[in-house]
């Protein structure tokens, strides 16, 4: 797990070769390598500081980690039905009905029949999500803008593709971190 000079970094071809790609990019010295050893380390770094902040919003509202993610599941994708939360989470259907009992007993979500089809249950946030939500989230749009006007709607769109790219990668060093924990004998 070394960061140091991008020992245990992922490369791509010609990363840190003489001629390859981003030779002489700028940095904080070291070239290319350490670029990269730097990134890998800041994007560490704001995942710890994004775990802190999600324990701190969900402590907050008197929830788990877990009850939190599918709230912003839910933000983000809109109504969905248990087992589409189950598999957007990684969760069993029985773990996700224990969550959704008690998201429904906390007044943050609601469970209405779908109206195109009665069998099928929808899961969305209440009212009380979306108050409490926009208590927590409402100076970050209010600071949002001003962060991001130092760069440039280029430099902009490569964060957004380098934030794309990373998730890509966590969905499948996901699914192979399943996969190895489903073999026997692990």
């Amino acid at each position: 797990m070394s960061t140091e000079r991008g020992e245990g970094q992922p490369g791509g071809p010609g990363e840190g070769q003489p001629g390859g790609p981003g030779e002489g990019q700028p940095g904080e010295g070291g070239g290319r390598p350490e670029l990269i050893a730097q990134t890998t380390a800041e994007v560490r770094a704001q995942q710890i500081a994004y775990d802190r902040f999600h324990d701190a919003v969900a402590s907050y509202l008197g929830i788990n980690r877990t009850d939190l993610r599918c709230l912003d599941i839910l933000d983000l994708a809109g109504r969905q039905t248990a087992g589409e939360l189950a598999t957007a989470m990684g969760l069993s259907t029985g773990a996700v009905t224990a969550m959704l009992d008690r998201l429904e007993n906390t007044g943050y979500v609601r469970r209405l029949r779908d109206p195109g089809d009665r069998r099928r249950v929808l899961v969305e946030p209440a009212e009380l999500a979306r108050e409490r939500g926009w208590e927590v989230y409402r100076p970050f749009e209010e600071a949002t803008v001003p962060m991001f006007a130092r760069f440039t709607d280029e430099q902009l769109a490569v964060v957004r593709d380098f934030l794309r790219t990373g998730n890509d990668f966590y969905d499948v060093q996901t699914a192979r971190i399943e996969e190895l924990a489903r073999r026997p004998g692990r």
